[in-house]
């Protein structure tokens, strides 16, 4: 029994013995990876055929996007999404001297360029407007009672039927299998930006009592087409439809018209037409009849200098608005703090002898005459 014991006992020691061993094997062996020296990197072959025989997944062959600014010029993020300021609207009772304008912005005129600028014109963003439910076109054609002048905002238009009328017709002639003209049909043209010539807008100026300010607001604003008649002849220009101009600056405000040449920058559509910063020409005052300039000046001189006449009148307003004139005028008073000069006797030069002063006989009292 003791025999078998101590045999069991001595199994035991030689099996935990070979486990030590075997664990101080290990360490060692992690021990010397540690403190191997680092081999020196191998540079990497560049060449177009080491390039192909590496994998697809591998790191090195990949390149990282970069944002750039397509084509060298940023679009303004801040604009794109601006919205139009609130404009300040007076009590009726605070409105003084009101008078309702219209003016022709030209295209033939230079200054006016920024409305008609190649690939971002006003009217492709207007149609756009209209397109999503933003802006609503009122037909302009003068009805009586209901749109006496065209421009009342009361006969709404669709989509449709404000491209029908952006859109002009051409007959175009039938041939039989000969050539032969057999007939003509009216075919719709193709929208092109370049028919709209000009923009017509409708505005109020104001005297506002509570704010001592003369205000100008824009109302209205319609597109501008050369008017033809069936023989092919241009009679002037007429709106197309009118446009209210509060629906307008939710599109306006988002166009970007900046322009570093000019040191104009972060400026949007809207900010043209607030800031005025464009050449217009009066072609109608408010009158009682409702006569534009045309209707009493018939030829294109007299129209011109009539509409010079109320441009001058208007600027007069604003300038005397706070001229005042009174019948008070300047005194010079004397300074009592400095010493009166005395006179000096008068000398003669030529004899250079000085005359004496004439003799005075007052003994210090005033004597009345």
């Amino acid at each position: 029994m003791k025999k078998k014991f101590i045999i069991v006992l001595f199994i035991t020691l030689a099996g935990s013995l070979s486990l030590m061993a075997q664990s101080k094997k290990k360490s060692r062996a992690k021990t010397t990876k540690k403190t191997t020296k680092p081999v020196a990197a191998v540079k990497p072959d560049t060449t177009a055929a080491s390039l192909a025989i590496l994998p697809a997944n591998n790191k090195i062959d990949t390149i990282k996007s970069v944002p750039d600014s397509d084509d060298g010029y940023l679009k303004s993020i801040v604009i794109t999404k601006a919205r139009p300021f609130q404009i300040f609207e007076p009590s009726e009772n605070n409105v003084k001297f009101y008078h309702r304008y219209k003016r022709d912005i030209s295209f033939k005129d230079a200054r006016n360029a920024k409305f008609n600028t190649t690939g971002a014109t006003l009217i492709e963003a207007i149609l756009k407007g209209v397109k999503d439910g933003i802006i609503t076109p009122y037909d302009a054609t003068a009805v009586a009672k209901i749109n006496p002048n065209g421009d009342a905002f009361t006969v709404p238009l669709t989509y449709n039927q404000f491209m029908g009328k952006m859109v002009d017709t051409a007959l175009v002639d039938q041939l039989d299998k000969d050539g032969n003209k057999i007939g003509s049909v009216k075919q719709l043209n193709d929208f092109s930006p370049d028919k709209v010539v000009g923009y017509r807008i409708k505005e109020d100026v104001y005297y506002d009592k509570q704010r001592a300010k003369v205000e100008t607001h824009i109302i209205g604003i319609a597109p501008l087409i050369v008017l033809k008649l069936s023989n092919g002849d241009t009679v002037g220009t007429q709106p197309v439809v009118w446009l209210k101009y509060k629906q307008c600056r939710e599109v306006f405000a988002k166009m970007d018209v900046s322009d570093a040449d000019h040191n104009m920058y972060d400026v949007s559509m809207d900010d043209m037409f607030l800031q005025r910063q464009f050449n217009s020409v009066i072609v109608e005052e408010s009158n009682p009849k409702g006569n534009r300039i045309k209707d009493y000046m018939k030829t294109p001189e007299e129209q011109a200098k009539e509409a010079v006449r109320i441009e001058k009148k208007l600027a007069d307003y604003k300038k005397n608005i706070w001229n005042y004139q009174t019948n008070i005028t300047a005194v010079s008073v004397p300074d009592k703090t400095k010493a009166p000069k005395t006179k000096k006797p008068a000398t003669d030069t030529k004899k250079k002898t000085t005359t004496p002063p004439p003799a005075d006989n007052n003994t210090g009292t005033p004597v009345k005459p």
